[in-house]
């Protein structure tokens, strides 16, 4: 290795396809410094590139699951049947307040009711 030209060969020089990217990574990084090629400076850069292609992974894959748990939320409340309109709330108001009227009304009629009724509240 010499302080020549950056030559890729360097830096993949005894390293298995399974180390490619991490290669490629390194390789960009020391020509985007324009270092020259030795073996400290290689393997500084491929620390460099491990940090760095560890970071993106992580923050992709952060990414991916948020994305793919707003997915389901968005999914899960598109299975919900929608809220009750104002119309429909006025109209159940009304219908509970015309059943309990019509209990007073039942209770004015039979006053034995009321009074067994009363008689059970008073103790």
């Amino acid at each position: 290795m010499t302080d020549s030209p950056l030559d890729f060969a360097a830096f993949r020089q005894g390293r298995g396809e399974a180390e490619r990217t991490t290669d490629l990574l390194a390789f960009g990084l020391a020509a985007e410094r324009q270092e020259p090629v030795t073996p400290e400076a290689i393997a500084r850069l491929r620390q460099e590139a491990t940090a760095a292609l560890s970071d993106f992974s992580f923050r992709y894959l952060h990414n991916t699951v948020e994305q793919v748990r707003r997915d389901a939320v968005t999914e899960h409340l598109g299975r919900l049947r929608p809220p009750p309109g104002f119309l429909r709330l006025v109209l159940a108001n009304l219908v509970a307040l015309a059943l309990a009227a019509a209990a007073g009304w039942w209770l004015m009629q039979h006053p034995e009711t009321l009074a067994g009724i009363s008689g059970l509240l008073a103790g």
